[in-house]
């Protein structure tokens, strides 16, 4: 795949609802400040930029050579203090800071398989008592399914990845639809959770079930990959 014509076609987007989401959860369920992000697959940085806006510091991580100059470009002194960047594949990262969220739009399923079960241990691993986790993941159904460069999973396999975090949204998406390349079909797995927190951990405090949201989000064809938008 061409990233810098991707980027490209992606230049001028809102940042991605799950994201969005998440901010509101957090924001909802305590009056912490903002803290310590990762966005892994930042891209063009629309995320990053979103999150150093609202005070968070960020790791951003991309093997893209241009992304770290697209992602500083119109920062602000403040936010460049606050930006951190790694230029790395997810078949070689580093070891993740400790994070109070963790965000990986779209850029999860584009890990080597064998590699994968080993990034999703640390990104598991650097989310702190209370973090949350936003992001997506591709189903067998994807037009994608089937590249060897690729992992998929299908809902079963998701909710195990899942397993120990409040899963607040779990949203399949399968249907044919539009990318920043043309027509093809979706199968997508979006994602919100967050891990329990101190107090629920040092109880022994069950964790509520799985909230499998309903549609709350719905899609807007016209703007490629940004498929989901808050309907409230």
């Amino acid at each position: 795949m061409d990233w810098t014509e991707y980027f490209n076609a992606q230049a001028g987007r809102p940042p991605r609802a799950v994201l969005l989401r998440a901010l509101d959860l957090r924001a909802d369920a305590s009056p912490a400040p903002p803290g310590t992000a990762i966005d892994l697959g930042c891209g063009a940085g629309t995320e990053t930029r979103h999150l150093l806006a609202a005070g968070w510091t960020v790791h951003a991580f991309d093997a893209d050579p241009g992304s770290e100059v697209r992602v500083r470009t119109g920062l602000r002194a403040a936010e460049q203090s606050r930006l951190v960047f790694h230029r790395s594949r997810f078949e070689d990262l580093p070891e993740l800071p400790a994070a109070d969220l963790v965000y990986a739009g779209f850029s999860l399923p584009f890990c080597d398989p064998a590699v994968f079960p080993d990034l999703w241990a640390g990104i598991r691993a650097a989310l702190t008592p209370g973090a949350w986790f936003a992001g997506e993941f591709f189903g067998p159904h994807d037009e994608w399914a089937g590249r060897a460069d690729m992992n998929f999973h299908d809902r079963g396999q998701v909710e195990a990845l899942l397993a120990g975090l409040h899963v607040v949204g779990l949203v399949e998406d399968d249907r044919p639809g539009q990318s920043a390349f043309g027509p093809r079909h979706w199968h997508l797995f979006h994602v919100t959770a967050r891990t329990p927190t101190t107090c629920a951990v040092r109880s022994g405090r069950a964790l509520a079930p799985a909230e499998v949201v309903p549609r709350l989000w719905v899609t807007v064809p016209s703007d490629p990959l940004v498929l989901w938008k808050p309907t409230r």
